[in-house]
């Protein structure tokens, strides 16, 4: 420990006194830490990270009356009802930062795909600004206050400098979705704390926390914590987030969280970053074959090549499955068909099953990928119908069995449709 000695199971005090008890510059070690975080920020490449995201949605079971954000009624008289567990998904995404903003895509995909995740997911609490914006707005000059409150033991024995911080509304860029439109916003002030090491003033830790969110939010309170790392990203080391929790309180007493953990950080060397999964990157030989033409209204049969386990995989895992029989004469019987799982999900409460979503965007034709699309029709049990889960190129099926494993056994039935529908 730093500023100690042990000495045949004698632990004596160094001639100087240990970093958790020095005084320091509060004020000092702060603009040292911002201008390190600000720097950063700047000279960071355009880079990449694989996102591991597993959300979660509590609930109190058995229902109880609720005052205010969570507090139950009378928990002298509700001792039996607990927060339970009641629905949980978890997907992976790639996620780059360009110019200040986050483009995402489901992991491995060849291009990113759009600046809102939803668009990819679908549904659900999502969160974004881990990588830059909240950084930029809070030491960046929109936080209205910074107070010191004094140094903090944390984990291993190492004392961090504490700092709490408000942003004000006036000078908010956060934003909180209250509908499906994409200018269905909402801007919230928010506080905060964050912890720096005051021998590399490196940041650690922060959290965002927004007390009493707009009514028109449908919450009643939203916190999420980061833990930031150095990551390697060519031959040199950048601030990165490791680990965001992400939560958020309904007045009914549920609770929402996401756990997303960050990991394989890497330079993003393309210039071009909106295409979609449809779009291939012909090579000379490929452009000089005739296009193939997938003809629309045509029902097919595709039988899993890939493996997928309910209790294992995740959504943006690629998957691969092959024609049971041909598409005319354009595309024979066997033919390869690439696609992902974007979706798979239990809920325990109030029913119980196992979703899971499959989309195929392209097929193996004369040595080439060709682009498919899709709308499931069935699988011989439950295809879920709505708007959700019939975006186009994606059949989300229903399975009462947990965990459930799917294999060559597991054939599904779509009709093709216009690439531009």
């Amino acid at each position: 420990m730093t500023g100690l000695a042990i000495y045949a199971g004698v632990i004596l005090a160094a001639s100087f006194p240990p970093a958790w008890c020095q005084e320091i510059d509060a004020s000092a070690l702060l603009n040292q830490a911002r201008a390190k975080i600000l720097n950063n920020i700047e000279k960071i490449p355009k880079y990449t990270c694989l996102q591991t995201v597993r959300r979660s949605r509590y609930q109190m079971i058995p229902p109880v009356r609720v005052t205010g954000c969570g507090h139950v009624e009378d928990a002298a008289t509700n001792t039996e009802s607990r927060p339970t567990l009641a629905w949980a998904d978890r997907l992976k995404l790639d996620v780059t930062v360009s110019e200040g903003a986050e483009i995402f895509s489901w992991a491995g995909a060849h291009h990113f795909q759009s600046d809102d995740v939803q668009d990819i997911v679908g549904g659900g609490m999502t969160g974004t600004g881990d990588f830059g914006p909240f950084l930029i707005s809070i030491f960046g000059g929109s936080a209205g206050s910074y107070d010191y409150l004094g140094l903090a033991m944390q984990d291993k024995g190492r004392s961090l400098a504490l700092y709490r911080y408000h942003v004000p509304v006036s000078t908010s860029h956060y934003q909180f979705k209250t509908g499906p439109r994409r200018d269905d916003l909402v801007t919230m002030a928010y506080e905060g704390r964050f912890w720096i090491d005051p021998e590399t003033a490196d940041l650690k830790r922060m959290t965002i926390e927004v007390p009493v969110p707009p009514q028109k939010s449908g919450t009643c309170r939203v916190e999420t914590a980061i833990d930031y790392q150095q990551a390697r990203i060519g031959s040199s080391d950048f601030l990165l987030p490791q680990l965001t929790v992400l939560d958020m309180w309904i007045p009914d007493g549920e609770r929402h969280e996401n756990r997303i953990e960050y990991a394989a950080c890497r330079e993003f060397q393309s210039a071009s970053v909106f295409r979609t999964d449809l779009d291939t990157t012909a090579g000379a030989s490929e452009a000089a074959q005739k296009p193939v033409t997938i003809p629309p209204g045509v029902t097919i049969k595709i039988a899993l090549r890939s493996i997928i386990n309910s209790a294992s995989s995740f959504a943006g895992d690629a998957i691969e499955g092959q024609l049971v029989s041909p598409i005319g004469k354009v595309v024979p019987k066997g033919a390869v068909v690439h696609g992902r799982i974007v979706r798979l999900e239990h809920e325990y409460q109030p029913s119980n099953y196992v979703a899971i979503g499959l989309g195929f965007h392209s097929i193996d034709v004369n040595g080439t990928e060709a682009p498919l699309a899709l709308i499931g029709v069935n699988h011989g049990g439950k295809l879920m119908t709505g708007a959700i889960e019939m975006r186009q190129g994606i059949g989300t099926f229903v399975f009462q069995n947990d965990p459930v494993v799917l294999d060559h056994t597991f054939v599904t039935e779509w009709k093709t449709v216009p690439a531009s529908e």
